[in-house]
């Protein structure tokens, strides 16, 4: 049995790049509910992994990565609607400097938002009242301190995940496991300096299956597109251990 991590980034009106539609979103949830699809909390699913927890075999895993403000515009109505749960990955730096003032929010494109992320994060990057409010429905982790970005200071990677770990605990009482590689780049170097911080189980945005083998170390996620019908064939590809496998290499060739 393989278990379909699901990754998004942003929910808008309008579908783009790494963006889902509102319309087509609420599509995949409503698909996933009438189905009977369990959708896991980020502890069932590293329970899984270990081989600690016997997931039900319709089951994912929904991820969120960056802490994108309209993810709790947009998302968490639809996610609450259908009963689903979900994880968001924050840039830790991102949301503390989102919560140093209000501001009204503004739906926009990605490529805009990783610019009024520098000057204005209120605008697009959820604070941590927003984080604490929608705790029903999502769970969170880290996407490390900057992204890696350097917007507002220039870290070590050292420094950078030993940071994003402390706020997390600081801000959400987690001793923190879970970490999602920004642009999941990453080398064996980094796997080993994350794990010596105390992350256990990490994140790429590789395609292929997630098997309860306890390797923690790279867990694949799908990149969400399209519609229900979109969902419907990854899900039944990346379910199944051999044809995920195969999809996956064939994929990437």
């Amino acid at each position: 049995m393989s278990i379909p991590v699901l990754m998004y980034h942003h929910i808008l009106p309008k579908e783009g790049f790494i963006t889902s539609s509102i319309e087509n979103f609420e599509k995949q949830m409503k698909y996933l509910h009438e189905n009977g699809y369990k959708t896991l909390t980020s502890d069932e699913f590293y329970r899984f992994k270990k081989g600690e927890f016997e997931a039900p075999k319709k089951s994912v895993f929904i991820t969120f990565d960056d802490g994108w403000r309209d993810n709790i515009i947009y998302a968490y109505p639809v996610l609450k609607k259908y009963n689903l749960k979900a994880t968001i990955f924050l840039v830790t730096e991102w949301i503390d400097k989102a919560s140093e003032k209000k501001e009204e929010f503004t739906p926009l494109k990605h490529n805009t938002c990783k610019k009024i992320v520098q000057t204005d994060p209120a605008k697009v990057v959820m604070n941590w009242n927003e984080v604490e409010k929608c705790k029903d429905i999502f769970d969170y982790h880290s996407h490390t301190a900057t992204h890696r970005d350097f917007y507002y200071e220039k870290l070590s990677w050292q420094e950078d995940l030993a940071l994003s770990c402390k706020t997390i605990k600081q801000r959400l009482g987690i001793e923190e496991k879970h970490l999602c590689w920004p642009r999941g780049s990453y080398d064996d170097k980094l796997v080993k300096l994350a794990q010596d911080v105390g992350y256990e189980i990490l994140y790429t945005i590789k395609r292929g299956v997630n098997k309860p083998d306890n390797n923690l170390t790279h867990i694949k996620r799908i990149s969400m597109k399209k519609d229900d019908k979109w969902l419907r064939k990854n899900i039944l590809i990346f379910s199944n251990n051999i044809l995920g496998s195969l999809y996956a290499k064939i994929k990437s060739i």
